[in-house]
């Protein structure tokens, strides 16, 4: 069960970025898309919390960040902003990089191989961010590679800690 839900965090995790990238993208249907893969990771994460013995202490910070978010999408708190997207992708920022670089997250046993390749993705991804905010050439190309690549290695980083090694 736990390497299951271990897995099914971080696949959805992998989805809700490449939702966030569709909707950059301005592809139909990625409203609805992104509300399910939401509601699966929530769900995951419930599932983990409840049914896991003995849990991570640090499944508390997600957490948190999700019963802000649901808070902050039903009260419709700082919708007419124009910062607030930027907000938003900081706060997926930080939430995905606590998931790919924390060690140990989890699961006691993490793979060194993809330790590198966690770091460059985050590093390209917070790269993008910046090239976006200073609207540099290349911003779009760099944020659609920095979130793909990102997206692959929440992924792969999912399958190996469900992995029975």
């Amino acid at each position: 069960m736990k390497k299951t839900l271990n897995t099914l965090i971080y696949t959805s995790l992998s989805l809700m970025l490449m939702a966030y990238l569709f909707k950059l993208l301005n592809w139909p249907l990625t409203s609805d898309f992104s509300k399910g893969i939401f509601w699966l990771h929530i769900a995951s994460y419930i599932a983990y919390s409840s049914f896991v013995n003995p849990k991570d202490d640090r499944i508390i910070y997600p957490l948190v960040v999700l019963v802000l978010a649901v808070l902050f999408n039903v009260f419709d708190i700082g919708g007419g902003y124009e910062y607030m997207p930027l907000i938003i992708f900081f706060v997926m920022y930080l939430y995905v990089s606590f998931h790919l670089l924390v060690k140990n997250y989890l699961v006691q046993k993490d793979v060194r191989l993809l330790k590198p390749i966690n770091y460059i993705s985050v590093t390209i991804l917070g790269l993008s961010v910046l090239f976006k905010l200073f609207h540099l050439a290349g911003a779009e190309t760099m944020l659609i590679v920095g979130i793909t690549i990102t997206s692959i290695a929440t992924f792969l980083k999912g399958i190996f800690k469900g992995l029975d090694r």
